[in-house]
């Protein structure tokens, strides 16, 4: 059975050290947490194999120092003798942004960049998904029902601190069932990201941003990206739970998952209860917008993306399955941009877990 060492954790259940994961079969794994962001940390991972060092994510390219006093720390406590220009391949787990920003930093070192095949666009033009990720966002809030005067507001938040990066070419792509290193499985598993990996090193599993401790990775409706959405996510749980057994999880954020079945199942709990929240919300006519608001209440800044992001894709998998039917069906048939008012069916809704 794998084993952890001993490290820290804050307030939120976030890593504060590095630390060392032992699998059953004497793989060493290395988890680096690092801030990407403001107040946002993501844990990073070493995977010391036979001839093949490989690193979980690059972080974004405010984090390089911190990256570097980690790896020294690593040499410290547990006497590695490599440093981030060392690796032999980098894996980027999804392509969001504070997983994928440094990537630049191991291109210019000669390490060798994987990532899946349905992400591979995002780095390799990443102005112009840039360009039509926020199109696409903004005819989104306009069918939730947010007035246009924000909507400017919200798409120009989602565009900002973003525009530093600049494209780049992957070594490698990557599709489901493909080995990286000595022979180490990948699992596609999309909804938080089209192209989501999960990697599984002996009786350990890296579950990236796909199962965390904690939290539910945000969600987002197919409306916007394919691959995205509820049912996508929901399936790619179970497609994890069926996977393998693990006695560890590694998320790419917060604390190692002590039981990942159990929190499998803990999470898809979690996404049918906001359906029947969200199937509730409906029983008078509703926006998204309106959606939003019944299940989170008045929100700001970034949280207002989050929020209406969450409630679509929720409303979206209901209205899919016929649980949800657009009440005001004149209207947006007059005007493209009018948002629908979502309205329970006759259907009564089913747990079909």
């Amino acid at each position: 059975m794998a084993s952890i060492s001993e490290f820290d954790v804050d307030e939120k259940g976030r890593p504060r050290g590095v630390a060392e994961i032992v699998t059953d079969q004497g793989t060493r794994i290395y988890m680096v947490p690092v801030e990407t962001f403001p107040n946002h940390i993501n844990n990073l991972y070493v995977v010391v194999g036979p001839d093949h060092k490989l690193l979980v994510d690059v972080g974004s390219n405010r984090c390089n120092d911190e990256i570097d006093s980690q790896f020294a720390e690593l040499r410290a406590a547990f006497g590695v003798d490599f440093g981030p220009e060392d690796m032999d391949e980098v894996l980027i787990s999804h392509a969001h942004i504070d997983h994928f920003g440094n990537a630049h930093r191991f291109a210019r070192a000669g390490i060798d960049l994987t990532i899946h095949e349905l992400d591979a666009r995002v780095l390799i033009e990443f102005e112009e998904r840039l360009v039509l990720a926020s199109r696409d966002l903004g005819i989104y809030l306009l069918r939730a029902g947010m007035r246009e005067e924000h909507v400017r507001a919200v798409v120009d938040r989602y565009q900002s601190g973003k525009d530093w990066f600049k494209p780049v070419e992957p070594d490698r792509r990557v599709r489901n069932g493909d080995k990286l290193g000595p022979g180490w499985p990948l699992l596609h598993v999309p909804g938080h990201c089209p192209g989501l990996v999960c990697m599984a090193v002996d009786d350990v599993i890296l579950t990236t941003d796909h199962l965390l401790t904690r939290i539910t990775p945000t969600q987002a409706p197919q409306w916007i990206t394919p691959y995205m959405g509820v049912e996508n996510y929901i399936r790619s749980l179970r497609k994890l739970r069926d996977w393998g057994t693990w006695s560890l999880g590694l998320g790419a954020h917060e604390a190692p998952i002590a039981d990942v079945h159990l929190r499998v199942d803990e999470t898809v709990d979690h996404h049918y209860g906001r359906l029947k929240k969200t199937h509730v919300a409906c029983e008078e006519p509703s926006t998204i917008v309106d959606v939003s608001r019944a299940l989170f209440g008045t929100q700001t800044g970034y949280n207002v993306q989050l929020a209406l992001n969450e409630a679509g894709a929720h409303v979206e998998m209901l209205h899919n399955l016929g649980y949800l039917r657009i009440d005001n069906l004149n209207e947006v048939a007059a005007d493209l941009q009018a948002p629908g008012k979502y309205v329970q069916t006759s259907r009564p809704l089913v747990d079909d877990r």
